[in-house]
């Protein structure tokens, strides 16, 4: 991961799973993924929604794993503003999603990109 921001952001994620700080976690997945679409060029200022809109328009996720990520930032904002606190299971569904969002947008696709070019054509 290049983005020294996106890496200390998650190194303190995974500091509150470690100590069990369900809330702040549930938070921090939330302020990830914002991070994330920012550091795959997305402007700031778009809402979540608008966020969501542009990473599926631009083929980093297909529907399925837009939904997700929708819960993924309700769920988070729920922590944020009403105190909601989730399960284990809850919060490993969260970070599921997240990480599969991660590794898709900022490593499978960089090292498919590099395969394509390493790849001989057809004769």
């Amino acid at each position: 991961m290049q983005d020294p921001e996106l890496f200390a952001l998650l190194e303190e994620l995974y500091g509150a799973l470690n100590n069990e700080y369900m809330v702040l976690a549930a938070i921090g997945v939330r302020t990830t993924f914002d991070i994330a679409t920012e550091s795959l060029g997305f402007d700031s200022s778009l809402s979540f929604a608008g966020k969501l809109s542009q990473v599926q328009s631009q083929g980093h996720v297909g529907p399925q794993e837009k939904e997700a990520l929708e819960v993924l930032v309700e769920a988070g904002s729920a922590a944020a503003h009403r105190a909601w606190k989730p399960t284990h299971d809850q919060l490993a569904a969260m970070m599921d999603a997240l990480e599969s969002f991660l590794q898709r947008a900022f490593l499978t696709n960089r090292k498919m990109r590099a395969l394509k070019g390493a790849v001989p054509p057809r004769r």
